[in-house]
């Protein structure tokens, strides 16, 4: 930038008193910046239907509200013949209620279905072929469809309500399971497929988040006795169906080389061209299941389809007892089988593994225990540690780069260390905090910012204090107005602040001290603050839109409507941009924006762990939910909370995190291994 080009203060109209250059300050030069904007998002694609929990929608950036609204029903409300008790899931193709059908006075899972949708090409016959296919099946380890209603104003589906947890979430949740249970889980799954299959049905979606495990009994000959799990096969979204006299319901409505499946369990043959899938297709993606079940682990990992494709037809099939010692032999044999890349060398029928995993249930092969399966939610899942960290609630939550410190500041105006692993306080800082509102670690652990709620112009701004001491170093002031959230730079020479005046404010180190910059484009207060790096932040605001600076020229190089109305927390993931408003929104790499549903009120607060493979959220509803940023599908829910969650951080490892609650309450997680 030429020396004689002043930032101009969007407050008072005049210039700067110095060039605006604060890259020379990071020691770089006013050259062209190193680090790339954010791209311009581009058109969004037609959302795709999401199989499986149906947390996974795809939305423009425009849009504030999720399309789903447009079928909402309320609790207690009567639509069509169905008394609505209570919302399940939302997706991209409507919202899952549970229900009441009033006629027949039985509870069922009602998918009410956008009516737009519906016109887009093959999509109602997509529905229809999945009515179709799942009226041919009466089998108790089948999902049951019980009627449908496209033409109506309340389009929907009707199906049989199963309550409890898919094998995704549990595996998620609670780490590969016993060889009894995963053995007694496919071996109904299997029973339930070679029954689809002798109706001329290929489920082609096989994968544990459509396998749904539900208390009950199961009616298999080698059980005996005793109220055991049931396994329920879900979602025949993607079936293919041949009747005897040899009609095709994937005539017309798959295009040749459509992919359809999902990648880490298709079959290679189906991959190629889904209408070679046979029953065997089915089988391979079974097996990929029971591997899963086993080790916690795909069998075919990989960044991109073609290269868990590659593997599928270049690698031999992967052995689960290499991954876990008490595998037994025959078991290892038996999802090895399933999973040959040649539909020929695996097992033909559904049936044929049904008797292979009798043979392991009775014992042949190796040791296996006989003790039924029990059924371990992910929600049960309980705090590794908690504690009553402050009388108000927790604003502010930071680990320091080595694991060594926890930092905690309240509402109670007290800044706390912690020993992380049990939550044993350090110390406890007494100075003016005022009534926090944030708190942020330097980079090099020496020193923490705060921001506070004051009630005098002169008290306003941001404080730097000694992580060590817990001394004051130096008060930041400059906006009029309270500051809601405080950012430190990868560098330590940047301090951001967000205001209620809708203002970024800058304070940039120089040698005489901080340079103080404010930059405006926000139309309400600021209430999150990221550096992407040291000359580019990212800002969020009651606006409900994310900017991003160049501190260069102190401009904004891009606005992002998160979708998400009023946003109050923000989370940079390496390739992702988490915000947290009415709703949790994630801006993937593509530039779209996605949708993960789940919460029951607001998101208040969001963390990427150090990998960015996983997300925790924090909400009113008083939860903390963890998500997988590749899929968009919620992990596990902890409920431990009696208050809403109001800040997250990860441990440097990646292997626990922490959070807050409105009520001072600290915990501990163990983050779930995907």
């Amino acid at each position: 930038m030429p020396a004689d080009v002043r930032a101009i203060c969007p407050v008072c109209s005049l210039p700067t008193p110095a060039p605006f250059d604060p890259l020379s300050l990071f020691g770089g030069s006013s050259g062209a910046s190193k680090f790339s904007p954010l791209p311009a998002p581009p058109p969004v694609p037609v959302p795709r239907p999401h199989s499986g929990s149906g947390t996974y929608v795809q939305l423009p950036e425009e849009a504030a509200q999720s399309a789903a609204e447009s079928v909402s029903a309320a609790p207690g409300k009567t639509v069509a013949g169905f008394e609505i008790l209570e919302e399940l899931n939302r997706g991209g193709m409507g919202v899952i209620y549970k229900a009441r059908q009033v006629a027949m006075n039985r509870i069922v899972a009602l998918k009410a279905i956008i009516p737009a949708k519906l016109e887009r090409p093959g999509v109602r016959e997509r529905f229809m072929a999945e009515v179709k296919a799942s009226a041919l099946l009466n089998h108790p380890n089948i999902v049951m469809v019980y009627h449908t209603d496209l033409d109506g104003p309340f389009p929907y589906l009707a199906m049989e309500y199963v309550p409890g947890v898919d094998l995704l979430r549990l595996v998620r949740g609670s780490g590969p399971l016993p060889v009894t249970d995963a053995v007694y889980y496919i071996r109904q799954a299997a029973d339930g497929l070679q029954h689809a299959h002798e109706q001329g049905i290929v489920h082609r979606d096989i994968k544990p988040s459509n396998l749904m495990v539900s208390p009950g009994p199961i009616g298999s000959d080698a059980i005996k006795g005793g109220r055991l799990p049931r396994v329920k096969i879900l979602d025949m979204g993607l079936a293919r169906v041949v009747t005897p006299d040899g009609q095709d319901s994937d005539t017309g409505l798959t295009q040749v080389g459509m992919f359809l499946g999902t990648p880490d369990y298709v079959s290679p043959e189906q991959a190629e061209n889904s209408r070679n899938a046979d029953g065997r297709s089915d089988l391979f993606s079974l097996g990929g299941a029971l591997y899963f079940l086993l080790t916690g682990e795909v069998p075919f990992p990989g960044k991109t389809l073609v290269e868990k494709l590659r593997k599928a037809l270049t690698e031999p099939p992967p052995s689960p007892l290499a991954r876990r010692k008490d595998v037994p032999p025959l078991l290892d044999s038996v999802v090895r089988k399933m999973l040959a890349c040649d539909p020929e060398d695996r097992y033909q029928h559904a049936a044929d593994v049904v008797t292979a995993l009798d043979r392991i249930l009775r014992g042949e092969g190796g040791p296996v225990s006989s003790a039924p399966p029990v059924m371990a939610e992910p929600e049960a899942a309980g705090p590794l540690a908690q504690v009553k960290a402050h009388d108000g609630g927790i604003r502010g939550l930071a680990v320091t780069d080595d694991g060594a410190l926890l930092v905690t500041a309240g509402e109670d105006s007290r800044v706390r260390l912690w020993q992380p692993a049990k939550l044993q306080e350090a110390r406890t800082f007494l100075g003016d905090f005022g009534t926090v509102d944030g708190m942020v670690l330097s980079p090099n652990g020496k020193r923490f910012a705060t921001c506070a709620t004051r009630l005098t112009t002169s008290e306003m701004g941001v404080q730097l204090w000694d992580l060590t001491t817990g001394a004051e170093q130096r008060r930041l002031r400059g906006p009029a107005a309270n500051v809601r959230c405080v950012a430190i730079s990868q560098d330590s020479k940047a301090i951001a602040a967000g205001a209620d005046d809708s203002m970024v404010w800058l304070w940039v180190a120089d040698a005489s001290g901080p340079r103080t910059f404010c930059m405006k484009g926000h139309s309400g207060p600021v209430t999150a603050l990221w550096f992407v790096a040291p000359e580019s932040l990212l800002s969020a605001g009651m606006d409900g839109t994310v900017r991003q600076w160049d501190l260069r020229s102190g401009k904004t190089k891009g606005t992002l409507p998160a979708g998400v109305g009023p946003i109050s927390g923000l989370a940079f993931g390496g390739k992702r941009v988490a915000v947290a408003g009415e709703a949790l929104a994630v801006r993937q790499p593509t530039g779209t924006f996605v949708k993960f549903t789940g919460h029951s009120g607001n998101v208040l607060c969001v963390a990427f762990s150090p990998d960015g493979r996983l997300l925790a959220s924090g909400g009113a509803d008083k939860t903390v939910r963890v998500w997988s940023t590749e899929d968009g599908e919620e992990v596990i829910v902890y409920t431990a909370h009696t208050a809403p969650v109001r800040s997250l951080a990860f441990a440097p490892d990646g292997r626990s995190f922490y959070s807050g609650g409105g009520d001072g309450t600290l915990i501990r997680w163990a983050a779930p291994v995907i």
